[in-house]
């Protein structure tokens, strides 16, 4: 007689845990988070109250176990977001059972709506529209696109090998202010709109507005960690592009006045 073996049903509390660590980590609002950890538990009948924070999160299940999960990396990628909430919302409503539901979050790991390759080309192309609208001609938009391929590579490459974000920005800016040294060299007078199109690319919005809504939401300790990171990552950013500047300024080199 030949027996069947099915491999067991995951555990629904880390089952839900793994799903609120993705949307942490792809930058999620703190409310939306716990909101959808809490929909999953009612859903796989196994009610349960979440807290989470920007470096950990938390789901205790009445009278039962806590799962704890440590976040070490956040970043922005919403493509991750808009997939976890589609798959939550039919669990939500019984058409995704937990099995299911893991499997799926098994295959979000990396995933990105667009190749690298577009990413960076995209930065390029906002960078010299940028560049433009603060007041550059298009003859140094160029410059800008280079300033902002530059800036995007730099982040996707560093970050990839695990490199803090501070350092990756900081490298980032320091990179994409050479195309605008360039253009002030060259005596094409637009170096500094150059160099705010390039830096652009850089810039934390998606984590100061959600530091924001979490702030409106009532989640102050999340609002204030995440503001607070933006900061770090505008003032990293910030010396990342003085640094050359101040050494090329430095060295007497022309710079539009």
């Amino acid at each position: 007689m030949s027996t069947t073996r099915h491999d067991p049903l995951p555990d629904p509390l880390t089952t839900i845990a793994e799903a609120g660590v993705l949307l942490l980590t792809a930058g999620a609002e703190t409310s939306r988070v716990e909101d959808t950890m809490e929909r999953l538990a009612m859903a796989f009948g196994v009610p349960a109250q979440a807290m989470v924070m920007p470096t950990a999160l938390f789901l205790h299940q009445a009278g039962g176990p806590t799962v704890m999960q440590r976040v070490r990396r956040r970043g922005n990628n919403l493509a991750v977001v808009e997939l976890v909430n589609g798959w939550s919302r039919e669990a939500a409503i019984g058409q995704l059972p937990p099995a299911a539901f893991q499997e799926r979050l098994s295959s979000v790991a990396g995933y990105r709506r667009y190749s690298p390759a577009l990413e960076v080309a995209a930065a390029g192309l906002a960078a010299a529209l940028l560049a433009v609208l603060f007041g550059a001609t298009w003859e140094s938009a160029p410059f800008a696109l280079l300033s902002g391929v530059v800036a995007q590579s730099v982040r996707a490459l560093f970050r990839a090998h695990g490199v803090s974000p501070g350092v990756t920005d900081f490298l980032g800016a320091m990179l994409a202010c050479l195309p605008a040294l360039l253009d002030a060299g060259l005596g094409l007078g637009h170096g500094g709109a150059v160099l705010a199109g390039g830096l652009m690319v850089l810039v934390p919005g998606v984590m100061l507005t959600t530091g924001v809504r979490d702030g409106i939401a009532g989640d102050l300790l999340s609002s204030v960690s995440r503001l607070l990171e933006a900061a770090l990552v505008a003032a990293a950013v910030a010396a990342g592009a003085a640094l050359p500047l101040y050494l090329y300024i430095l060295s007497h080199g022309r710079w539009p006045a």
